[in-house]
């Protein structure tokens, strides 16, 4: 078990009741691990079946999680505080209000704007010009330039106002205008900043290749004072200054301006969207109630028996157990006093659902408290909380109740299970995000000078997640994070990646061409954008994620005294010139040789994962280097062949641990070294195969004991 944080853990524990610290020996003790924000998001959406952005919203009421450089998962890491607390109460109440949707059904007649008679799209007069309109077609409004779409053409301008939130379909109809190459049109949701607009959020990207009309439809969340707009992206200005027809408002004719733009026809806006009236959220809520044809309520029992019935079935999925028949009668008392005062029944019952929503049986996963096992229950939801970030599923308490979770070829079955089911993409998410630090991706703007925008930093990701997912999806070795023989890509990535004949925005696998330096984890422009800083980059940061992440073998932060490097931009020295300066102080050296080969490799590619030959025409890059075995390499290629060799074992090893941190809350001990060599021997006959790899894990006595 992992040390206690000290004082703050103890007191936490015991003014929301968690079940104290207590000491398994004389020196050790277990933290109480509450949910990351990550988790309690998911349990929301699926205890109360609401859309993932609505429990977003409610998580917004919380303090944001402390950034440790370990995973949010570990409980000594985590705190709380009175922060916490009102947060929690806020969000409880928050939360019911997203769920419980009462009266006359919401109108979702279609809300339709016509981008060939509104306001914003008249050319040649400044003052009710729509910068970034520039043209009124017959059937479409055409924009230019995409510095511009936030103040043109947003959804207010034509009187839309979001007046509920909840999901909405929209429908985008739209073609390229004068376009001789693949324009990329996008949807955005965003609010309003003054007479501009912050457009924060892409809904959706498409592709145009032809001078047909495309219309194309999608389904988003939408919040009030949530606007929408299109805009535009990859345009080709034929060497025109988009900027000067736009604010001069001189594109009278299509003669006028040679370059490219996209005519938008109309958006159609319809919802707020449900399948049933009342909504799922309202009935899973309000258990065993039934409901007129208005969507109110109607009682067909006393109110007391009404609230034992509702809170029952909501407390047991929510605290992930069975409840005594005392643990309900007293949640039950908190309802009744607002019975008796006559108050509505809705409101006595949200008393007893917002304290279900702030207790600590449902903010707080199960640990090992003493000595001994997890029992069923808390098994379950150990393994749902690390293969789903949320609560187990009936089918794992219905094991649970059974007692079946103890076998582990049952467990077996569920982790197969369970990474079939659409929930376990939250888990290759919320783990890149984490263990690969992928959640890093937009903490730099890459300069101008490459062509990146937000399109292909989302396909970076998307990327690395589907990759994640394909190895554990067809149980592949995880060789595979060092090299393989696939990629996923679309057309943004394959431009950057040199490879051609890929169309569309839609990410797909494809076998690493022949030549290419692509394949595995280390060549993916996520991991090659997050180790720059967006201008230049460093051997250092690269080499310290291999070692990092990747391999589980960190070097310590360099001494106080130790000056860190910069690019020389003026040229007259290179990075590795000054890393050879580090290496002559002794201090420096026993690190360098391991940070430096795998930053070495990597430097043969650009900020954003562009691969590249020369920093400057006259500064060729040397990604040649010497691995602390004694081997020579020249460039990544033959860098990742040595790694796959030499380093296999251990990025199994470090996975492993990995995993057991994510999903235990807490570092392993050295006594549990034993059963990690076990695990290894294990699977290392086939090479480690990642859903194996994660099976064994669930199966272990580590994972029910830690």
């Amino acid at each position: 078990m992992k040390n206690a944080s000290g004082a703050l853990a103890l007191l936490a524990a015991l003014l929301l009741g968690v079940p104290p610290l207590a000491a398994a020996n004389d020196s050790v003790f277990s933290a109480p691990r509450r949910l990351t924000q990550l988790e309690y998001i998911h349990s929301l959406q699926d205890l109360l079946s609401i859309p993932e952005e609505a429990a977003r919203e409610v998580a917004k009421l919380l303090p944001p999680e402390a950034d440790t450089g370990d995973f949010d998962t570990i409980a000594t890491n985590q705190g709380i505080s009175g922060l916490h607390v009102r947060g929690y109460l806020e969000a409880a109440d928050a939360a019911l209000d997203a769920a419980i949707l009462l009266g006359p059904r919401p109108d979702p007649e279609p809300f339709l704007i016509d981008y060939t008679t509104g306001q914003m799209a008249i050319a040649g007069t400044l003052d009710v010009f729509g910068l970034g309109v520039v043209r009124n077609l017959e059937d479409a409004s055409v924009i230019i330039n995409e510095t511009y779409c936030t103040y043109a053409i947003d959804s207010r301008w034509y009187g839309f106002e979001v007046e509920r939130a909840g999901e909405y379909r929209l429908e985008l109809s739209m073609y390229p205008w004068q376009a001789t190459s693949t324009v990329v049109a996008n949807l955005y949701r965003g609010t309003a900043q003054g007479t501009s607009a912050s457009l924060d959020e892409q809904i959706a990207v498409w592709d145009l290749a032809d001078d047909s009309t495309r219309t194309e439809s999608v389904i988003t969340y939408l919040r009030p004072g949530d606007l929408l707009a299109p805009c535009v992206a990859e345009l080709d200005t034929k060497g025109a200054n988009p900027f000067v027809f736009v604010e001069l408002g001189i594109l009278l004719n299509e003669s006028d301006y040679p370059g490219e733009g996209i005519a938008f026809k109309y958006l159609t806006i319809e919802g707020p969207l449900y399948d049933t009236w009342p909504p799922l959220s309202t009935r899973s809520v309000l258990e065993g109630i039934e409901f007129t044809e208005t969507g109110d309520i109607r009682l067909t029992r006393s109110p007391e028996e009404h609230l034992e019935i509702a809170i029952a079935s909501f407390a047991e999925r929510a605290f992930r157990r069975p409840l005594e028949a005392h643990e309900i009668a007293s949640l039950v008392a908190l309802a009744l006093p607002f019975v008796d005062e006559g108050r509505p029944f809705i409101e006595a019952l949200r008393v007893s659902l917002a304290a279900i929503l702030a207790s600590p049986e449902f903010l707080y996963v199960p640990q090992v408290y003493y000595d001994g096992d997890l029992d069923d229950y808390e098994f379950a939801a150990r393994l749902a909380y690390l293969l789903w970030r949320s609560a187990p599923d009936d089918e794992l308490l219905t094991l649970a109740d059974r007692g079946a979770l103890s076998d582990p070829a049952i467990v077996g079955q569920q982790v197969d299970r369970m990474l079939e089911d659409v929930r376990a993409w939250r888990f290759v998410k919320d783990y890149a995000g984490q263990a690969w630090r992928l959640d890093e991706i937009n903490k730099t703007t890459p300069s101008l000078s490459f062509r990146y925008d937000a399109q292909l930093g989302k396909s970076m990701e998307l990327e690395t997640q589907l990759f994640l997912a394909e190895l554990i999806k067809n149980d592949l070795p995880v060789a595979n994070l060092i090299d393989s023989d696939f990629m996923f890509v679309n057309r943004p990535l394959a431009q950057l990646y040199d490879i051609d004949e890929i169309v569309g925005q839609d990410l797909r696998r494809i076998d690493v061409p022949a030549g290419s330096p692509r394949g595995g984890l280390l060549t993916q422009g996520s991991i090659l954008k997050i180790t720059a800083n967006g201008t230049n980059t460093s051997p250092v940061p690269r080499g310290n994620w291999v070692l990092g992440p990747l391999l589980g073998t960190p070097t310590p932060p360099p001494p106080p005294t130790v000056m860190g490097l910069e690019p020389d931009t003026r040229g007259t020295t290179t990075i590795r010139e000054q890393l050879d300066a580090h290496r002559t102080e002794p201090v420096c050296n026993t690190c360098h040789q391991l940070i430096d080969p795998p930053g070495f490799a990597l430097e043969q590619f650009d900020p954003i994962g562009g691969f590249r030959t020369n920093y400057t025409p006259r500064l060729p890059v040397d990604a040649t280097g010497v691995t602390p075995s004694g081997r020579t390499f020249d460039g990544i290629v033959e860098y990742k062949a040595i790694l796959l060799e030499e380093q296999e074992d251990q990025v199994a090893r470090n996975l492993i641990l990995q995993l057991f941190e994510f999903g235990t809350g807490s570092a392993l001990e050295r006594e549990d070294s034993g059963e990690v060599n076990a695990i290894l021997n294990e699977l290392r006959p086939g090479r480690y195969r990642l859903r194996a790899l994660i099976r064994a894990v669930a199966t272990s006595n580590i994972f029910r004991r830690r």
